[in-house]
């Protein structure tokens, strides 16, 4: 790798840092702040899922039509965009503008859709490794937690005549995007960032286990948003929090979890891949049935904070694996198609959410777990179908 790749993939990392940093002190605020302009969450729920069932229709798009134009050329028109809805959303909430708050909100959701699926294909156009996915995903995490960590320490709080309020939160996001957006302007087109592209779906879908491997992506996403799609929402109404005592919970899940993440890539990753996903799965799923037989605060908070904790580790070893199977030039194809089946994946968790939220913790957790279940069985069956393809290859 040239010295101009290594600046280059810094500056991958630099703009990631900003970005998760804005997501951070906004992005688990925003549906608190929607729906104190007046939307009720089962609504939001529904608006979440709107703006990531757009996100997936613009990658199919993406992935169908854009042949030229690279996905680095995609990063640096969507940080200017994300800046002008950030700022919209700012004179909306200023001027009580309900429809434009929405509006807003979800375009702004559908560019952090967008800046996830491009991302990695640029890095993997670069280095392509399944160290290099999981740091990637590590470098977001632990920015977005420090974001969240600032902001929990400062809403709520006077300074002189100024409260600092959900909308403070907005014009931190709207500076570190900035700082996001001159990052990622700063990244050179390399002759690798426009390899020729094959857009062969058929290709990609003749390989049994990358087939398997959607289905299982869509699965857990839905898995996942079922239960912590609101969790700050969840955390203020069932764990009687305010808003800064519940992100301060979450971004304390979150940094714990940051720390397994980097210590379990190191040193604590199960040589057995069944152990691995046993870990990370079943564990949840003995947390979540814990809630739904004792729907209370206390086993709530421990099920939440062991999901957050156990979420970054091992991602080498559930995702980076499967997507790292593809070739460069399938790259752009295979991650857009990955992307498609999570939105999906998302908009489907989030607006069962949305509908089960009023009616307790019990049906939350209670249908997540039909879905967990086929979360872990479908994992281990795609471990199941790599041992059997090593063993015919060897043969």
């Amino acid at each position: 790798m040239g010295q101009r790749q290594k600046k280059n993939i810094r500056l991958i990392f630099l703009y990631l840092a900003f970005y998760g940093l804005s997501n951070g002190v906004w992005s688990d605020f925003a549906q608190v702040w929607l729906n104190e302009q007046g939307i009720t969450i089962s609504n939001i729920g529904m608006i979440i899922a709107c703006a990531t069932f757009v996100a997936g229709v613009i990658v199919i798009l993406l992935t169908k039509y854009i042949k030229k134009v690279n996905e680095l050329f995609i990063l640096k028109l969507i940080f200017p965009l994300k800046l002008v809805f950030l700022t919209l959303m700012i004179l909306a909430a200023y001027f009580s503008i309900k429809w434009l708050c929405i509006l807003t909100f979800i375009f702004d959701a559908i560019t952090d859709n967008l800046v996830a699926s491009v991302t990695y294909p640029i890095i993997s156009y670069i280095l392509k490794s399944d160290k290099m996915y999981s740091k990637r995903k590590l470098v977001e995490y632990s920015a977005t937690d420090l974001g969240l960590l600032i902001a929990s320490f400062l809403i709520g709080r006077q300074i002189g005549s100024w409260l600092i309020d959900y909308n403070t939160m907005i014009m931190l996001a709207l500076l570190f995007t900035l700082c996001s957006t001159i990052s990622v302007m700063f990244i050179k087109n390399e002759k690798v960032f426009f390899a020729v592209r094959k857009n062969n779906i058929k290709k990609i879908f003749k390989d049994k286990i990358l087939c398997f491997y959607l289905v299982y992506f869509f699965i857990g996403q839905v898995a996942y948003f079922t239960a912590l799609g609101m969790q700050l929402l969840m955390l203020v109404r069932y764990g009687q929090f305010t808003s800064s005592t519940a992100a301060l919970f979450i971004v304390v899940g979150c940094i714990c979890g940051d720390i397994f993440g980097m210590l379990a890539l190191k040193k604590l990753t199960p040589k057995n891949d069944y152990v691995t996903i046993l870990t990370k799965f079943a564990l949840r799923f003995l947390f979540y049935l814990a809630i739904v037989i004792f729907p209370i605060k206390e086993v709530l908070f421990a099920g939440v904070f062991f999901s957050l904790f156990i979420s970054r580790a091992y991602e080498n070893k559930t995702d980076g694996i499967y997507v790292n199977r593809c070739d460069k030039a399938d790259m752009f194809a295979f991650s857009n198609l990955r992307y498609i089946f999570g939105y999906m994946g998302k908009a489907l968790g989030t607006l069962i959410i949305g509908f089960t939220f009023e009616l307790g913790l019990r049906y939350i957790f209670g249908i997540c777990l039909i879905f967990v279940a086929l979360q872990i069985a479908m994992a281990l069956y795609l471990i199941k179908m790599r041992k059997n393809e090593a063993k015919w290859l060897l043969c």
